[in-house]
């Protein structure tokens, strides 16, 4: 049975719910977003220990959150950008071997699905590389100057999530590749060295939490399957 170590970026501040700590601790169902997330993927069966990007100075809030954490943790110092947490997650988890299989997770991201995980995985450790992602169902309008300028078919487009899973080796490929626009997520960062990312289509209910709606949602969500602060 595969098994990954999670790097999970969670070094950025819920500015947009008007919160003064890191968003990977605004809470939801009376638990941080991040425990949420880390119980999930640990529920996956596919997830051995978790490398976790923080805030500077917020230690001692994270190790209070995770007390009862559902997996061996480690906490590093993220960086300004995604792509510094992920790199310094990388490098304290420390894979030597190329084929082991790095798994990156949002703190955000609290209701994934432990079976959507698992498939995420297994589809990495047969092809070296796969991310979830669930198919578009809004019409995509391109727009220039509050103008749409053309419509984009969406037929062949996805909405990329996470997990994103990798061989080590490749995703240390993508991560000592300089220059080039600040990548959005891990999956681009492959594609720049020429990687082939697989897509495991999954459910749309994996949300990044952002915005307070999206907070609001979640725990209905959660009210409604049973879990209650």
């Amino acid at each position: 049975m595969s098994q990954a170590t999670a790097l999970v970026p969670a070094a950025g501040f819920g500015t947009r719910f008007h919160e003064d700590g890191p968003k990977a601790l605004v809470l939801l169902a009376g638990k941080p977003l991040l425990v949420h997330a880390l119980e999930r993927l640990a529920a996956s069966k596919r997830v051995s220990s978790a490398v976790i990007a923080i805030p500077g100075g917020c230690e001692a809030q994270f190790e209070a959150a995770l007390r009862k954490s559902p997996l061996p943790y480690v906490l590093v110092e993220g960086g300004v950008t995604r792509r510094d947490s992920v790199a310094r997650a990388f490098e304290a988890a420390d894979p030597k071997d190329d084929d082991a299989l790095v798994l990156v997770h949002d703190a955000a991201r609290p209701l994934v699905d432990p079976l959507e995980v698992k498939a995420v995985v297994d589809a990495a450790d047969a092809t070296g590389a796969a991310i979830a992602a669930f198919s578009l169902v809004e019409t995509i309008k391109r727009i220039e100057a509050g103008k749409i300028k053309g419509t984009v078919p969406r037929r062949d487009l996805v909405a990329a999530t996470t997990p994103q899973v990798f061989r080590a080796g490749i995703l240390r490929r993508g991560l000592a590749k300089d220059g080039g626009p600040e990548a959005t997520d891990d999956a681009e960062l492959v594609e720049r060295v020429g990687g082939e990312v697989s897509v495991v289509l999954t459910s749309r209910w994996n949300i990044k939490i952002t915005y307070p709606e999206d907070l609001a949602w979640a725990e209905g969500w959660l009210a409604r399957a049973g879990v209650t602060p």
